[in-house]
């Protein structure tokens, strides 16, 4: 098991996908501290773990299936949208939880919809066609869009 992992990780393709997962799952670390610190915004630090984890697992894969497809530059933009949007969550979450900070929190939210959507928009130009997979991508965006909305007319 650990050479198949140190095989994919010496792969550009599983870097990729480890800096998505990994921003993610820090991101998702710094939201479950902070919501133990500001009882009054665990709400929305409760929608944002929910949008971080769909759209980081859904980046993760569209990431992982871009590269499979040859399709090198939404599987960058893809990873890097997903990284960009983890970090930006991250900041927010960094020190006390107020009102603006979530509007740094909807943005990072909204950027992994758009990671997803990139991802998406690979997958849809390689096969050309619609699977399984490919739709609850899109209603992953569609969900993260949500998310975002409900978190900027949430902001005081």
């Amino acid at each position: 098991m650990t050479e198949v992992l140190a095989q994919r990780l010496k792969s550009a393709r599983g870097w990729l996908v480890g800096v998505v997962v990994g921003a993610g799952a820090i991101a998702w670390l710094s939201i479950a501290w902070a919501s133990g610190r500001s009882l009054e915004y665990s709400g929305h630090l409760g929608v944002v773990g929910v949008a971080l984890t769909l759209g980081s697992a859904e980046a993760a894969y569209l990431v992982w299936r871009n590269w499979a497809l040859e399709q090198r530059g939404p599987a960058y933009g893809a990873a890097g949208g997903a990284g960009i949007g983890s970090l930006l969550i991250l900041g927010s979450t960094l020190g006390a939880v107020e009102g603006e900070r979530i509007v740094a929190m909807a943005m990072g939210v909204g950027l992994l919809g758009v990671a997803t959507a990139v991802g998406l928009l690979g997958v849809y130009r390689a096969t050309g066609k619609s699977t399984p997979a490919t739709a609850t991508a899109m209603v992953t965006v569609l969900a993260l869009a949500y998310f975002a909305s409900v978190l900027w007319a949430a902001v005081p």
